[in-house]
């Protein structure tokens, strides 16, 4: 099966118009100021392939994997998206939730079978690393065991899969000082964590982002470097 990132890639090289849709929750939704990652990917497609997609955030705080499916028609199928980054787990790894492993397995499959049925390609990401000292023990323990799972179903649906979780936590071991000048809280990104994610998104679709306005990518970048050192095996094929 052709991989969906891959077939992203030779769409925009076609110069095809199309749209893109994040999905998820608060690590999806735009709510602080600067560039958020799906807006880093926004612009990256548009410096490298030409002004042909649009992008369409549709993320909402609090969201499981449930609300997802709940207000799928509304706020991701009326799109008709080609492409669909679906970013979820935070929430339902929330005991006070009461959602099991199982269930959240059920509903990643569920979504990419409403995307599949759209034509859609699904791109499942993994979340970066949350800091254990702001999140409450069962739930941390949770949310590793969900982002397997959100591995698994990517590999078991022939999804694309963006891990940032295997490069985030190789950072915050190694280098943790620098990891928590990312982080806003436990479980959310900062604006330069926006950025960070941002350029790790954007070379998996073949763009770079740094060759305009280069003083405002130099710190994600060079976070970028860091995580390709300490998890190698992470670091896309050209």
């Amino acid at each position: 099966m052709n991989d969906p990132i891959r077939q992203a890639v030779k769409l925009f090289q076609s110069r095809q118009r199309s749209r893109a849709l994040a999905f998820g929750s608060s690590n999806t939704e735009r709510f602080l100021p600067g560039m958020h990652w799906f807006d880093c990917f926004d612009l990256a497609v548009r410096q490298k392939y030409g002004r042909i997609l649009t992008c369409i955030n549709a993320g909402i705080s609090g969201n499981t994997t449930a609300d997802l499916l709940a207000r799928f028609d509304d706020d991701a199928a009326r799109y008709r998206p080609y492409l669909a980054f679906v970013t979820v787990g935070g929430n339902d790894c929330n005991p006070a939730k009461n959602i099991d492993g199982a269930t959240f397995a059920g509903n990643l499959r569920e979504l990419h079978r409403r995307f599949a049925a759209l034509g859609c390609m699904v791109i499942f990401q993994t979340y970066y690393a949350p800091n254990p000292e702001g999140v409450e023990p069962v739930r941390l323990q949770n949310f590793y065991r969900y982002m397997d799972l959100v591995r698994a179903a990517a590999a078991a649906t022939g999804s694309g899969l963006i891990d940032h979780l295997r490069r985030w936590e190789a950072l915050r071991r190694a280098e943790p000082q620098k990891y928590l000048l990312l982080m806003r809280d436990g479980f959310h990104v900062n604006p330069r964590g926006n950025l960070a994610l941002g350029v790790d998104i954007a070379r998996r679709f073949g763009a770079s982002l740094g060759q305009v306005d280069p003083d405002c990518w130099g710190e994600a970048l060079a976070i970028q470097a860091v995580m390709d050192r300490l998890a190698p095996d992470t670091v896309p094929a050209p």
